[in-house]
Formats: C-alpha cells, sequence, structure tokens
C-alpha cells in the first residue's frame, strides 16, 4: 500500500466515526425531545383532565336543567289547556242558564210592544167624538 492509500484510509475512517457521532448525537437530542414531548403532554393531559370533568358536569346539568324545564312547560301547559276547557264549559253554562230565560224576556217583551203597538193603532183608527163633530160642521148640505 502505498502512502497516500494509507492517508485516504484514515481520512475516511475519521469521516466515518465523525458521521457515526454525529448521528448517534442526534439519536441522543431526538430521544430527549421526545422525553419532553411526553413530559408536556403528560402535564397538558393534568391540566385538561379537570376542565374536561367540569365541561361535563356543566353539560350534564345543562340537560337536567332542560329537562326539568321542559317537564315544567308541559305541566304548565297541560294546566292552561285544562283552565281553558273549564272556562269554556262555565261559560257554555253561564250562556244556557242565561240566554234562554233572556230569550223568553225578548219574546215576551216584543210581544207586549206588539199587543201596545196594535192597541195605539186601534185607537188612532178610532174615530173620536170631536173629530166626528168637527166633520159635521164642515159639512155643507
Amino acid at each position: 500500500m502505498t502512502e497516500w492509500a494509507s492517508v485516504w484510509l484514515g481520512v475516511m475512517a475519521i469521516a466515518l466515526v465523525v458521521m457515526a457521532a454525529i448521528q448517534v448525537g442526534l439519536i441522543v437530542m431526538g430521544l430527549r425531545l421526545v422525553r419532553q414531548m411526553s413530559a408536556t403532554l403528560d402535564g397538558v393531559r393534568r391540566d385538561v383532565k379537570p376542565l374536561i370533568d367540569k365541561a361535563h358536569a356543566v353539560a350534564d346539568e345543562a340537560a337536567r336543567a332542560t329537562s326539568l324545564a321542559t317537564m315544567q312547560i308541559e305541566r304548565v301547559d297541560r294546566l292552561l289547556s285544562a283552565t281553558t276547557e273549564r272556562v269554556d264549559e262555565a261559560v257554555g253554562i253561564l250562556q244556557n242558564a242565561f240566554a234562554g230565560p233572556l230569550r223568553q224576556g225578548a219574546a215576551v217583551v216584543m210581544a207586549v210592544r206588539a199587543i201596545a203597538g196594535a192597541l195605539r193603532q186601534w185607537q188612532d183608527r178610532r174615530p173620536s167624538r170631536s173629530r166626528r163633530d168637527e166633520e159635521d160642521a164642515l159639512f155643507v148640505g
């Protein structure tokens, strides 16, 4: 082997050792980075878990409150429907109780008016004595 071949072989060996050292350094740095990311992720999980639990609790309470509100609204709706029905029944009963006698009373009043009107017309048609005397005085014959 010539002297230059040994030099080049030494340069290649040194380059190989430098490349291996760089690769080992990168692997070590990568492992450290992975550990740090894992620790950070665990910290975030620890910090976020109570927030998620609270969000679940709030959602459960909101669902329960919505359910209770829906039940109350249905209860009020049933109450209003029943009240409306009873008011309608009461109005119908009052109409039947008062409308019939009022109609009968109105019919009686109309009959009395008709009789009174007929009597007035009958009196107006009957000639009175004073009119007859006046008519005789005007008669020329």
